[in-house]
């Protein structure tokens, strides 16, 4: 809506629950319970404003990484994906029955130590 002159009932939405909250020294309008939601606040509070300015950015950078994720229909494994793997593929190879039994704790113990 780019003037109150065109704002009509159909683009306003529905909330079941409308309340003010005091956080700290501010007060906050919270509307809860949307019919068809659309949209979302984060209310982001810091100690001060280089605080914050890093807040943002991270949460900025975690939704743009879920909208390519979403927009890709894929995700890159990462964080450590590989080194979980490859434990999982140790501990499975450690307890074939062709694996001598004093190579089993070895095994299990280096697929520990890439955790």
């Amino acid at each position: 809506v780019n003037h109150f002159d065109t704002l009509s009932e159909d683009l306003l939405g529905y909330a079941g629950l409308v309340h003010e909250h005091v956080l700290g020294e501010e007060k906050y309008t919270f509307i809860e319970q949307p019919k068809n939601p659309a949209s979302g606040t984060i209310l982001l509070k810091g100690a001060n404003d280089h605080t914050i300015a890093q807040i943002k950015e991270a949460v900025r950078d975690g939704l743009r990484a879920v909208k390519n994720a979403i927009e890709d229909g894929c995700v890159l494994a990462g964080a450590g994906d590989f080194e979980v793997a490859c434990k999982v593929h140790l501990d499975h190879y450690a307890d074939k029955k062709e694996i001598k039994d004093t190579l089993t704790p070895c095994i299990k113990a280096f697929g520990d130590a890439l955790l």
